[in-house]
């Protein structure tokens, strides 16, 4: 036996709903990032082929006949090198060359759907398996000092294909943000009441996101069909984890006292070269809790503060980074 120490985990964009993108040996396929001990292992897509019993008149043992088929989500965590991850589940990326790129959300039409691709080589017996019309409808983001950022991405999808559909990809991938090198810094650089009074809080060294949107997927043939359609978005989570030690992070504290709400937020997080970056913009944050801790006559007291915004918004300075051939990094609807 021999082991399976090449594998691959990539994706491309489809070119329709319906159609798979990684078909042949030579398809273009692209990493989805960089990682780390802490992106953990991969998963592949699963399906779930239940049974359902039902029992004659004159027997007590069941007779089983098949039910529906269904997929479960699948999640891949990585480190990302674009803020394409945030177009993924937005779908509206807008081109502001030769700057950035501003990441919205897509009210009308349909996100583009993408191929991915669990890939299995160098075994004895190499294998695959790939979730087609794929779409992202959560992302949990987590933003911590002296680490590297890293967001794990959930996908439902309409179809599972492996190796008896389409062969092995031979063809190597692209680099994650085409050849664009380097990871984000985790350390969050927050100012609350962005764009008023521009709060920094320079004591947070935690912060996570999580943002999901709601979506039906519609099957027929016992499964054998699946369509996906995505929804509304719901509510960004945001938890804070703080040392309070300045005048502007106490502006928390009286913001949530008084149930302020129509305060925006934001969240950078920088690459090692201190330049490039990603922003993710809240608006209209409620802070709904704050929990403070700390031992007696030792120092400041932590804080977690959890907050919740009615969107989420980014913004990334591809083009000033050195990003190149736009329309095939970025894709909104189909």
């Amino acid at each position: 036996m021999v082991a399976n120490k090449t594998s691959k985990c990539v994706w491309a964009y489809q070119s329709a709903v319906g159609t798979a993108e990684l078909v042949i040996a030579t398809s273009d396929s692209y990493e989805f990032g960089m990682y780390n001990l802490a992106c953990g292992e991969w998963k592949t897509p699963m399906v779930n082929n239940p049974s359902n019993p039902y029992y004659s008149y004159d027997s007590r043992t069941p007779l089983s006949t098949d039910g529906e088929s269904t997929f479960p989500t699948w999640k891949h965590t990585f480190n990302p090198t674009t803020a394409q991850f945030l177009a993924w589940f937005l779908g509206k990326p807008v081109d502001n060359d030769p700057t950035t790129v501003e990441i919205e959300a897509l009210d009308t039409g349909l996100t583009c759907p993408i191929t991915f691709r669990v890939q299995e080589d160098g075994a004895t017996v190499p294998d695959n398996a790939q979730g087609m019309d794929a779409y992202c409808i959560g992302l949990a983001m987590t933003m911590e000092k002296d680490k590297s950022f890293i967001v794990e991405c959930e996908f439902v999808f309409g179809a599972l294909q492996d190796i008896d559909n389409y062969v092995n990809l031979t063809k190597d991938p692209v680099m994650p943000g085409d050849l664009l090198t380097g990871r984000y810094r985790g350390n969050p650089i927050v100012v609350w009441d962005a764009g008023v009074d521009n709060h920094a809080l320079a004591g947070t060294w935690k912060a996570q996101v999580v943002v999901s949107q709601e979506f039906e997927v519609v099957a027929s043939d016992e499964g054998a069909t699946q369509t996906v359609y995505t929804y509304k978005f719901l509510k960004p989570k945001i938890v804070l984890y703080s040392v309070v030690a300045t005048a502007a992070e106490h502006e928390l504290w009286k913001d949530y006292i008084a149930r302020k709400i129509n305060t925006d937020m934001t969240i950078q997080v920088k690459k090692s070269d201190n330049t490039s970056y990603i922003t993710f913009t809240f608006s209209k944050c409620r802070i709904t809790s704050m929990e403070k801790t700390g031992a007696k006559n030792e120092g400041h007291y932590g804080v977690i503060t959890t907050i919740e915004a009615d969107s989420i918004i980014g913004s990334a300075d591809w083009h000033t980074e050195g990003g190149i051939t736009y329309a095939t990094h970025w894709r909104d609807s189909v």
